[in-house]
């Protein structure tokens, strides 16, 4: 194995683990992809993976620590993303009644505000406005990024830690969507949608309580 490989699979094991790991952005893609469409939770995943690059990218160029140094960031950064957490998971309490059978998915697609764009910006901005990702994003780059670093391992560490986001939140939706899957899910949907609600202002409550 390459030393390049040797310097980036570290990176890539733990940033595996954090994706795994159930969170803001989870609970968002699992909401679209029940209650609206595999079109749009794909769009929401790869949302999400485009503000991993972005974290990933600024990461390497140094441009995160110079940001994350800028005065009263993490407060701004807490309040921003604690209240758009609690948005979301306010609105997902107050749709949570809204029933979707699987024909009607079917014959209708997506709902009509749900656009595309409107789905992957969604999925960047719940990702950009965590706090927590923004923390864990630098102190992963300041333990592993050495100013030697090669340019060629940036490249791949950057493109590998977006397929890496996005493998996962595709792989979530693929299975919610499933046509033998999701009708045991919408049976339990306004249940599910009411729980993803409360989830989500839970995790606003502990970010702005900091």
């Amino acid at each position: 194995m390459s030393e390049q490989w040797l310097n980036i699979l570290p990176v890539l094991t733990v940033f595996t683990f954090a994706i795994l790991s159930p969170g803001p952005n989870f609970i968002l893609v699992t909401k679209v992809a029940l209650s609206n469409s595999r079109r749009a939770g794909l769009f929401t995943a790869f949302g999400v993976a485009t503000g991993s690059g972005l974290f990933a990218l600024a990461g390497m160029t140094g441009l995160l620590l110079l940001i994350t140094s800028i005065p009263h960031f993490h407060t701004l950064m807490r309040f921003l993303g604690g209240g758009y957490l609690s948005w979301l998971g306010l609105n997902m309490l107050w749709h949570w009644r809204r029933v979707v059978s699987p024909a009607a998915m079917r014959s209708q697609g997506p709902l009509p505000e749900q656009t595309d764009l409107l789905t992957w910006r969604i999925g960047l901005l719940t990702n950009l406005t965590n706090p927590k990702a923004w923390a864990f994003y630098l102190s992963l780059f300041s333990l592993v990024m050495q100013p030697g670093t090669a340019t060629q391992t940036k490249i791949l560490l950057n493109i590998a830690m977006f397929g890496i986001s996005f493998g996962w939140y595709a792989l979530v939706v693929l299975l919610i969507s499933d046509k033998r899957i999701q009708p045991r899910f919408l049976k339990s949907q306004p249940l599910i949608q009411a729980l993803l609600g409360v989830m989500l202002l839970l995790l606003a409550g502990r970010i702005l309580l900091g």
